[in-house]
């Protein structure tokens, strides 16, 4: 299953916490993002379990304030 997770940062955290969120195994990407969001991470995971261990392994990276999760049902490509 994939997911997007949606985090948001402490000030001046942003580039710190996107380099430990990417030693999170299951994490395939970690974009720093402009609004009121500040990083979007691509996630992978076997399942629903693995998917939760993910999240509050990120949750738990000092500077990450909250998180929202997105789990992606159907995609489509060019």
């Amino acid at each position: 299953m994939m997911a997007f997770i949606f985090i948001r940062v402490e000030v001046d955290q942003v580039s710190k916490v996107a380099s430990q969120i990417m030693k999170v195994e299951g994490v395939e990407e970690a974009h720093e993002v402009a609004g009121d969001i500040d990083i979007i991470a691509r996630v992978s995971a076997r399942n629903i379990d693995d998917l939760s261990k993910i999240i509050f392994k990120i949750r738990g990276i000092n500077g990450v304030q909250s998180t929202d999760t997105r789990i992606v049902l159907a995609s489509y490509s060019k």
